[in-house]
């Protein structure tokens, strides 16, 4: 039976001027997964990022921990251009940042679903090749005899899911919403399919020292 353990990456550095890098928490973030996963784990046939750079950071800090060949990169498992989706949507409906920040939630939720519906005009990606993209990538790299570790973004965790179970796009903006940093969300290749095991899991952050460290941003 095959396996696939999707990492969301560690907490980025949203509010700066470079979002697409691990803050110092999102490193420990990642070392104290690998950390875990060596204790836990029995291995992986091979680990698989995206080619953003806070996918590849929290990757090279969970293998620091493991035995495993060069870590594979696959840009189809990047996220979807959001901050650029979001301006284009604030800019179609006159909405200020500070608007927007009043309700970030919210406002995430819209901007979803106006792409979804094809609402945003100069989107860089539609959503329907977003989806396409993730789950191509999962589909050719999933076999039944292998376990993967694949580390990605909120964005493709959704995508897999909303497959797996079915579920519509308010249902897969609320998971987007609730996956933690560097969570774990695993799935078994069964029968031709996959089947979800696990979602959103943070054993290596379960103690009340790390609390600090459950991050969503």
């Amino acid at each position: 039976m095959g396996e696939i353990v999707i990492v969301r990456h560690g907490q980025a550095s949203y509010g700066t001027d470079d979002y697409d890098r691990l803050s110092p928490l999102g490193h420990q973030q990642a070392d104290w997964l690998g950390e875990w996963l060596a204790r836990h784990e029995t291995g992986f046939d091979r680990i698989i990022s995206g080619t953003l750079r806070r996918h590849r950071e929290t990757a090279a800090g969970i293998g620091a921990h493991l035995d495993h060949g060069p870590i594979d990169k696959d840009p189809r498992l990047n996220e979807m251009q959001f901050f650029a989706m979001e301006r284009q949507f604030r800019q179609r409906h006159g909405i200020d940042e500070d608007e927007a920040s009043a309700d970030p939630e919210g406002h995430f939720t819209r901007v979803m679903q106006a792409w979804k519906s094809q609402e945003i005009g100069d989107a860089p990606e539609s959503f329907s090749d977003f989806r396409s993209r993730v789950l191509d990538a999962l589909n050719d790299h999933a076999r039944p005899d292998r376990r993967l570790l694949i580390v990605s973004s909120g964005g493709p965790v959704g995508i897999v899911l909303s497959q797996v179970l079915g579920l519509d796009m308010g249902a897969m903006t609320e998971l987007i919403l609730s996956t933690y940093n560097a969570s774990i969300t695993r799935l078994h290749l069964r029968r031709g399919g996959l089947r979800l095991t696990q979602f959103n899991a943070v054993p290596h952050l379960e103690h009340p020292d790390r609390r600090h460290a459950l991050t969503w941003l």
